[in-house]
């Protein structure tokens, strides 16, 4: 039997005029995520209301990993009508012990009983019926009559969601991943407030077999649970460190942090991305001080998105933990960042790393890796992992770029 939930947003319900559009965007992401359960999903009176057949905790473990969310709980609608109401929540609270209050809410104000009158005719009847006590203030339970215009609802399994924006409603961003703690905690945080990350990361190995059997690819799909289907591009590193051998060491990491980003956004045109972010703390290591932040940022053309700038790395540890990325992110595993220089300027001039990139051809090594680069893809509703190189997924997408890597006539 399929079962019914409401569905309650909060920051989405102050967007105004746009806010249709950001209904839209969530109806679909909760669809999509609960692909496989028969997901019907309709707006009711400022809530959604969510049908789905399947495992009670499956579905509300992918209910509540959707952005937008702000709480959500199973449901039992029946008529508009005082007798039905009372014969639900009767038959709800049958067997319940302890302390209770009744939430009474009357969204359509034809409705002949008002909130309050209700709430206390309604606890009347609980309390005689189970010898349940009320307790307004620390109840054990709480039980919730909406009556809307469609009809009323009677929950008390009330959960949270993660709140935040849907994702899709704020556009795509290039994140540079490194697969440690930071990192996957940042994208998750740009999902929050709506971006739909498309993933970059530079390996170490000579082939992209490595990066798509560790834990890189694990941690993509883990954040996939929130986002849905995920992007990223493996870009090799080989071009980089052979091109930048004779380089003045205690450049690094600033000048492969600029490359980087240089890469981001060359490929954001090809992605419709935005923006570039990373994992970023201040001060958090000598390549992250706010000088050296200035040298990444100058020249670039597009914004440089730094969602954890003002975490502690407690408070970051904390997020992956919850989010399920702790795990992974603390396994083994040798990123480009292990073998840039243990003793970087933390006063690095951004006019010393453009001077460099000049003198050592950085853009061209740049093209040059991109041509060389493994786009991967994931669907979460399918479980499927696909990877082929970039420059023909680009070529076949037909879409025009400003550089090497050209698609045909249209």
């Amino acid at each position: 039997m399929p079962t019914q939930y409401v569905v309650h947003y909060a920051e989405v319900a102050l967007k105004g005029k746009n806010r249709p559009e950001f209904v839209r965007v969530l109806k679909r992401n909760l669809v999509r995520a609960l692909s496989g359960y028969e997901p019907q999903v309709r707006h009711s009176d400022g809530r959604l209301l969510l049908t789905a057949e399947g495992p009670e905790a499956e579905v509300t473990e992918r209910i509540g990993a959707t952005f937008g969310v702000s709480w959500f709980s199973p449901v039992q609608s029946v008529p508009a009508e005082l007798r039905a109401v009372r014969a639900a929540l009767l038959g709800m609270a049958k067997g319940a012990e302890g302390t209770f209050k009744i939430e009474a809410r009357r969204s359509d104000k034809s409705f002949p009983v008002k909130s309050q009158e209700m709430a206390a005719s309604l606890g009347a009847d609980v309390a005689e019926s189970t010898g349940m006590k009320v307790n307004l203030a620390t109840p054990d339970r709480v039980y919730h009559v909406d009556v809307t215009r469609g009809g009323a609802m009677i929950y008390s399994k009330r959960q949270e969601g993660e709140g935040g924006l849907p994702v899709g409603t704020a556009g795509r961003v290039m994140h540079l991943f490194s697969g440690g703690i930071d990192s996957p905690v940042a994208a998750w945080l740009l999902m929050k407030r709506g971006c739909t990350p498309v993933y970059l990361h530079f390996y170490l190995a000579s082939s992209p077999a490595t990066p798509l059997d560790s834990k890189i690819t694990r941690l993509v799909r883990v954040l996939t649970r929130y986002g849905g289907k995920s992007t990223l591009v493996l870009v090799p590193f080989a071009e980089y460190q052979l091109g930048t051998a004779g380089s003045s060491g205690d450049l690094e990491p600033s000048l492969f942090r600029r490359f980087m980003r240089m890469t981001a956004e060359a490929l954001s045109p090809w992605f419709g991305a935005s923006a570039v972010s990373t994992g970023d703390s201040l001060s958090q290591a000598a390549s992250q001080t706010l000088w050296n932040l200035a040298s990444f940022d100058s020249g670039s053309t597009l914004p440089v998105l730094r969602p954890l700038l003002t975490f502690d790395k407690e408070e970051i540890i904390s997020i992956a933990r919850r989010i399920g990325t702790y795990g992974m992110s603390i396994e083994e595993y040798k990123d480009c960042c292990a073998i840039v220089t243990r003793h970087p300027r933390t006063r690095v001039r951004a006019e010393a790393i453009t001077l460099a990139v000049k003198e050592l051809g950085l853009e061209k090594l740049m093209w040059e890796s991109v041509e060389q680069s493994t786009l991967v893809s994931f669907n979460p509703v399918s479980g499927e992992l696909k990877s082929a190189p970039l420059a023909e997924s680009i070529r076949k997408s037909r879409m025009n770029g400003p550089h090497r890597i050209e698609a045909p006539n249209p």
